[in-house]
């Protein structure tokens, strides 16, 4: 999960504060609140952007007996990045989960160039399977003998392989008829 993205993304929608942004963070996607996000890494990743010009400070709000309140927003250069980030998470598929905050942000990006290299990430998917298929076949034409634990470990490993793909596939209808 890549707090960067969330923030830029969320940052791009309008101007925000740090703290609301990590708050819809927590609140709005499946299984974030399980990920200890703490607001050192949190607010780390804020002061990297903007150490790299991808946000600028908008409006600083003081209000008496109260800590200073940074309003941030996304500069030209944090927009591009942004769309460099969601396009680089298609490419570098790993799980569905990881994705979460990237489809979460498909309105910021052409969804038929993430299509193009989704279906060539879904080819590469499919294929390392075939690899480890084959692998497999030429283990038992060998005569190995599975022992019962790495028998099991095959199994879930296809089994995983096989359940994101399908999935894969899903997101992919999705993105070619997103809106």
């Amino acid at each position: 999960m890549s707090i960067r993205l969330y923030i830029l993304g969320t940052l791009a929608k309008g101007n925000d504060y740090p703290y609301m942004i990590k708050k819809r963070l927590v609140e709005s996607l499946p299984d974030i609140s399980s990920l200890s996000i703490s607001d050192g890494k949190f607010y780390y990743n804020f002061e990297a952007l903007q150490k790299k010009g991808y946000i600028e400070t908008a409006e600083v709000v003081h209000t008496e007996k109260r800590p200073d309140k940074t309003l941030y927003s996304i500069t030209q250069e944090g927009r591009l990045a942004l769309e460099d980030d969601i396009y680089n998470s298609f490419k570098k598929f790993t799980t569905i989960k990881d994705l979460y905050i990237s489809i979460y942000l498909l309105d910021f990006v052409d969804t038929n160039k993430v299509a193009v290299f989704f279906e060539e990430t879904i080819k590469q998917e499919k294929k390392r399977r075939q690899t480890f298929e084959a692998m497999k076949r030429q283990s038992e034409a060998a005569g190995e003998k599975l022992s019962k634990s790495v028998a099991f470990i095959t199994d879930h490993s296809f089994k995983t392989m096989d359940f994101n793909i399908e999935w894969m596939e899903k997101l992919l209808e999705l993105i070619k008829n997103y809106e």
